[in-house]
């Protein structure tokens, strides 16, 4: 006698929020799949990083070109899934990323290389030191459905040109836009293993968390401050580096030799701007200062 075994596959459904319409069905990544994604991450990063930054720097360069050239049809495909004006999803998005790029084409070489470091010490007088900037390996990103586009983006370029492997997990409510990201990266010349999202809900995010063996080398999380406070729990027993871009409301100080209409106006495009759902970036650093 046999007995079949089904287990139940989690999914995910991206819907348009203005039609209600649902764009596509997609199966939640497992735990073991989590996990698979992270060590072919890891099996690749080495060969990566070994690339000299100039050839990373033309990998960006190219992705910029191609994100130009389709810039109407990914702010289009934002539009679609988080619902977002298209002349929003164009400048808080699709331009926020081509500047992204635009700086670390100017500036990653500079930032990268290796740096002496002179000293004052008679005990090594006839030493020399040099700050060596290495990356941290595996980088796990789990994005928000705010900015679907723009955040998982300049994260992502930020850690490739740096040398890290990426696996993004996007919100379950943007996940289409994620694959857009994953297209355009593969497209220039980014390795299917350097590059990728896992696609699933709050259980697939733990998985990626958790991950072990030896699991991911840092965590860039942007999201509610409740869940911030566990990844921190978390992360300090391994530990593990994060970077905890949570959420929260700031105040608007206004004084009183302003003119109240400008200042009026200012605080509603403030405050409803995305539908009141923006954050301001942290600065992150994706790779290690070692000494020598």
């Amino acid at each position: 006698m046999t007995t079949d075994v089904q287990i139940a596959v989690r999914k995910v459904s991206s819907v348009n929020p203005a039609t209600g319409e649902v764009l596509r069905d997609l199966e939640c990544a497992s735990e073991g799949e989590v996990q698979a994604a992270v060590a072919r991450a890891r099996a690749a990063q080495a060969a990566w990083a070994e690339i000299d930054v100039r050839r990373r720097i033309a990998v960006l360069r190219e992705f910029q070109r191609r994100l130009l050239q389709r810039k109407s049809e990914i702010a289009e495909a934002i539009t679609r899934e988080a619902g977002k004006p298209i002349a929003e999803a164009m400048t808080t998005e699709v331009l926020v990323v081509l500047d992204a790029a635009r700086f670390l084409i100017e500036n990653a070489y500079r930032l990268l290389r290796d740096e002496p470091l002179p000293h004052g010490s008679f005990a090594t007088k006839l030493k020399s030191g040099r700050l060596v900037r290495e990356p941290y390996g595996v980088v796990a990103i789990i994005s928000p459905w705010n900015y679907p586009f723009s955040i998982p983006a300049t994260e992502t370029l930020a850690a490739l040109v740096a040398g890290n492997a990426v696996v993004l997990k996007p919100s379950e409510f943007t996940s289409l836009v994620a694959l857009e990201l994953a297209s355009l990266l593969h497209a220039v010349g980014v390795p299917h293993d350097i590059f990728q999202v896992v696609v699933g809900d709050g259980a697939t995010g733990a998985a990626l968390i958790h991950s072990r063996d030896p699991g991911i080398d840092k965590l860039v999380f942007t999201g509610s401050a409740v869940t911030g406070k566990r990844i921190a729990l978390i992360a300090a027993e391994r530990p593990l580096p994060v970077v905890l871009e949570l959420g929260g409301k700031d105040p608007m100080l206004v004084l009183d030799d302003v003119d109240l209409n400008v200042v009026s106006s200012a605080a509603v495009w403030g405050a409803f701007v995305n539908a009141g759902q923006t954050c301001l970036s942290v600065e992150r650093c994706y790779v290690h200062r070692s000494l020598y």
